[in-house]
């Protein structure tokens, strides 16, 4: 404690030390475990391991928190680019009142759409990339990134599934898994609502 202010370290702690146990997290919807809590009981950490300096664990772990948001987003977008494969390849094979999908207008507004938001998160996440790379403050940008690629990739997975039909409704279908991971994401490492707080905290 320095004064009323609680002062956080941080400390890298190796798994397989004694009193150190990681339990199963839940399972989410994606069907891949994602977490698990650290239960340290009785666990001998070494002053050597300490990261960084004394009393500045939470400026790290917030720093980490903000990097995660950033690094999520090319995972994202490749599953969202996946899906757009899928779906033109559908659309190009399945047939309906006589020819293929892939000659609807209405198809083509959702594959013109689908590559256009998968374009923009590319390129906001290229963006801030280049700037982290520089060593520049991105704290609103990778809330920006995150905000908009997991809302956007989600359009493209939601839209995929309305190209497949059926098809993207069934359970072990690509889309449907794609679908599930990328509706998860507007949720890990921060809500949509968070993201919004903290980019209009950041600006105002």
């Amino acid at each position: 404690m320095a004064g009323d202010e609680e002062v956080y370290s941080a400390f890298l702690v190796d798994l397989d030390s004694p009193g150190c146990t990681v339990l199963d997290g839940d399972v989410p919807m994606s069907g891949q475990r994602m977490e698990g809590d650290l239960v340290l009981d009785d666990c001998r950490v070494p002053a050597a391991n300490l990261l960084g300096e004394i009393g500045q664990g939470l400026r790290i772990g917030i720093g980490r928190i903000t990097l995660n948001r950033l690094l999520h987003c090319p995972s994202l977008i490749g599953a969202a680019r996946r899906a757009w494969t899928l779906s033109v390849e559908y659309a190009t094979h399945r047939t309906a009142f006589g020819q293929p999908l892939l000659a609807l207008q209405a198809i083509h507004h959702k594959i013109a759409e689908m590559a256009t938001d998968i374009y923009a998160a590319r390129s906001m996440v290229q963006a801030t990339a280049a700037r982290a790379d520089r060593g520049e403050k991105i704290s609103v940008e990778a809330n920006m990134c995150k905000l908009f690629t997991a809302e956007a990739c989600f359009r493209v997975a939601d839209q995929a599934v309305q190209i497949h039909g059926k098809a993207g409704l069934t359970r072990g279908h690509e889309v449907e898994q794609i679908f599930r991971s990328l509706r998860m994401f507007r949720i890990v490492t921060g809500t949509t609502e968070i993201h919004k707080n903290a980019i209009a905290k950041g600006l105002l």
